[in-house]
């Protein structure tokens, strides 16, 4: 589980998405809310998907499954896809209802994701992989979309199950199986992974972690904590606080 490569590379960091690139550390059990892209760029990484143990040079993990990456020595790309986003649509129609499969990496794709310099050509390339590399999308309920949206844009903090259902015109309990089915995730868990993503967007150095829980809407420095642990097995400032990995903020258009 250890790394030998010194820790670095790049983070590069959307209002609502982020990407890793470069010599990463080991990480234990944790499940993310997104799905997680992950690339050896030049060569193979162990992964661990429920327990079970593998070695692959690229692979995608679904929504809400337990996961853990020994890369080693290899220069990762790690990408975080949201449950409602297109690109973890079309690769959901291929995974088929499984927890992880294995992916195709050309080198030449391999070759251009890790040569990519700023956050238009990385998008743009990882966009190329994807297009070449996925099929059709599993179509999303638009009374789920709409209610994906409605959480990024306003980012309450604490959940309203009643008032979301009453938006979609359907019952909470209907709403809270219809978003499970949809998703993969609860919307508890998704609300909080759009406040972590939004506190790993908005941290800067030297802001104290009570600050960046208040900006973020956590309703305090400790369940932040525990929400970051739980999704990430980090706080956001193992990456951006060290000085090991440089920060890329990343516009609409990148």
């Amino acid at each position: 589980m250890t790394n030998t490569s010194p820790l670095r590379g790049t983070l590069y960091l959307w209002h609502d998405r982020w990407m890793l690139l470069g010599h990463l550390p080991a990480n234990r059990a944790h499940r993310h809310v997104s799905a997680s892209l992950l690339l050896g760029l030049d060569g193979t990484f162990e992964l661990h998907v429920e327990g079970a143990r593998r070695q692959t040079r690229a692979a995608v993990v679904a929504p809400d499954v337990s996961q853990a990456l020994s890369p080693g020595q290899t220069t990762m790309l790690v990408a975080q896809l949201d449950p409602d986003s297109d690109a973890w649509r079309r690769l959901a129609g291929s995974l088929a209802g499984r927890a992880s499969m294995d992916l195709p990496l050309a080198e030449d794709q391999a070759w251009a994701l890790a040569h990519s310099n700023d956050c238009h050509t990385l998008s743009a390339n990882l966009a190329q992989f994807l297009a070449a590399t996925s099929g059709s999308p599993l179509s999303l309920d638009p009374r789920i979309a709409d209610i994906c949206h409605y959480l990024r844009e306003t980012l309450p903090e604490r959940l309203d199950a009643t008032a979301l259902a009453e938006r979609a015109g359907i019952s909470a309990s209907r709403l809270t199986h219809l978003f499970r089915e949809q998703t993969g995730v609860t919307l508890r868990r998704f609300l909080l992974y759009l406040k972590i993503t939004r506190a790993m967007a908005r941290w800067q150095p030297g802001m104290t972690l009570s600050t960046l829980a208040a900006e973020a809407s956590f309703y305090d420095q400790p369940h932040l904590v525990r929400t970051a642990r739980d999704m990430f097995d980090a706080l956001p400032s193992a990456y951006i606080g060290t000085g090991q990995f440089h920060i890329c903020r990343c516009s609409e258009a990148g």
